[in-house]
């Protein structure tokens, strides 16, 4: 028998009227309670406690301080407890408006939640960072939602030990299932309902996150690195997609940065904005002219859209993309950044056969058409006007209200107000009218694409 289980069972008997035979029986049925997993130091703890005896902290070492995490069971008290922070959440409010701070504690095998509450979640909150080995002491463990988990109440006190690297850090939160991630940030958005990122994960892959808060006391720069705890990661062949709620955890590392060499057009693309085709479905297709031709980006989102209808002719970044084989498309969290007008110069007096490229020249209207979605806020809206020069015929695509009424006599607030069948009667009318007719031209001849790019346009009636 230990020094602390003699001391222990002398103030069990000396305090009650339970014989040494009965306390031996006790003391049994209390290791078989825990399923045989503590010793009879641990089981003479427990029974002092439950017989309200109190047991002075100085007579005996760190109780429990030798179990491990697996073997740990609801209904102990007073323990102390070693491990590593691998996952947290941000201070939080109950129902009852009660702050609390939960976070995940883990030695190389296992893990568990710890809880603390009011003051000192409070006090917890601005110290306890991911990757710290720390030492709780009068903890408590409860049953949980079906698993156990630690509390820490007013008396509990928590040491901080020292700073376990990254990398350790990444892999333990892995192998015990609180995967981690981190982000270099390249780009960031803020809106009403929470910020967005572009950068490079801890692989290096390109990487988009949305944090679904707006927490005053995160200041996020461009170039920070941030690891981010209990957030959803999805990924894809070509990029990650993480969505951060209000109960992740975003921690900044000083870590330097190690990504941000790679080709920056796996975050971004950037070129001149063309157009856009309307689907009859949600969505469309943006036209970009980049460094390296023509490239289209299938939007599934009408608001997307029409952020993109305000951008034609201006230099224009996307950031956040998917590629699928040839095709490119939007992600959740594709953003579109506006820079400044282009005004392109135009080729003059040249066949649609001898450029690729802005032109102006004369051609013949072959015939006209219209796409239009009129869906809540958004009146989106495609025209049609296929052209010959006499060594090609061409369709191209605008997007401009200055040709929509020159081609159809109508105007963008005015296009929803009819039905299909008058707009209908309105393209075969003006079909009548110009059909055949020359017109002088400013666009862009595409030779990648099925569609070339309107500009401006000047029918002769």
């Amino acid at each position: 028998m230990s020094k602390t289980e003699d001391i222990i069972e002398n103030e069990i008997l000396k305090h009650t009227n339970i014989s040494k035979e009965e306390l031996e029986r006790k003391i049994q049925e209390k290791i078989e309670e825990f399923g045989g997993i503590i010793k009879r130091e641990a089981a003479l703890i427990v029974l002092a406690k439950e017989l309200g005896i109190p047991i002075p902290r100085e007579n005996f070492s760190q109780q429990l301080s030798a179990l491990r995490i697996k073997d740990l069971a609801v209904g102990f008290r007073g323990i102390d407890v070693e491990g590593i922070v691998i996952s947290r959440q941000p201070l939080l409010k109950s129902s009852a408006g009660k702050e609390y701070l939960r976070f995940a504690l883990a030695d190389e095998n296992d893990a568990i939640w710890v809880i603390a509450w009011g003051e000192k979640a409070l006090e917890l909150d601005p110290q306890l960072k991911i990757g710290q080995k720390i030492l709780l002491s009068r903890a408590s463990v409860r049953k949980y939602r079906d698993r156990k988990e630690i509390v820490l109440d007013k008396n509990s006190t928590i040491r901080m030990l020292e700073n376990i690297d990254t990398s350790t850090i990444m892999e333990l939160s892995r192998k015990l299932g609180f995967p981690l991630t981190l982000v270099e940030v390249v780009k960031s958005f803020s809106d009403d309902t929470g910020i967005t990122l572009y950068g490079y994960n801890n692989e290096c892959r390109p990487s988009a996150v949305r944090v679904l808060s707006k927490d005053p006391r995160l200041k996020i720069s461009e170039g920070d690195t941030l690891l981010l705890s209990n957030c959803t990661i999805n990924t894809f062949d070509n990029y990650s997609q993480v969505t951060c709620r209000p109960s992740s955890y975003l921690q900044k590392l000083d870590k330097k940065q190690t990504c941000f060499e790679r080709d920056m057009e796996e975050l971004f693309i950037s070129g001149i904005l063309l157009g856009y085709e309307v689907f009859s479905r949600e969505g469309g297709k943006i036209y970009l002219l980049t460094n390296t031709g023509v490239k289209s980006i299938v939007f599934f989102r009408d608001e997307l859209l029409a952020e993109a209808s305000n951008l034609i002719l201006r230099g224009t970044l996307v950031w956040g993309y998917r590629k699928i084989d040839d095709a490119l498309r939007e992600i959740a969290y594709t953003k579109l950044e506006g820079g400044e007008q282009i005004f392109p110069a135009f080729e003059r007096n040249k066949r649609f056969l001898e450029v690729e490229g802005f032109i102006e020249t004369r051609a013949n209207i072959v015939s006209i058409d219209l796409n239009r979605k009129c869906r809540g806020a958004y009146n989106l809206f495609s025209i049609y006007v296929t052209l010959d020069d006499g060594t090609s015929t061409i369709k191209f695509l605008s997007n401009s209200s200055k040709i929509l009424h020159e081609v159809f006599s109508l105007s963008q607030e005015e296009l929803c107000d009819y039905t299909n069948d008058v707009i209908e009667e309105i393209i075969a009318y003006r079909q009548d009218e110009l059909g055949g007719e020359e017109a002088t031209i400013r666009g862009y001849i595409s030779r990648r694409q099925r569609v070339s790019f309107l500009v401006e346009i000047s029918p002769t009636v």
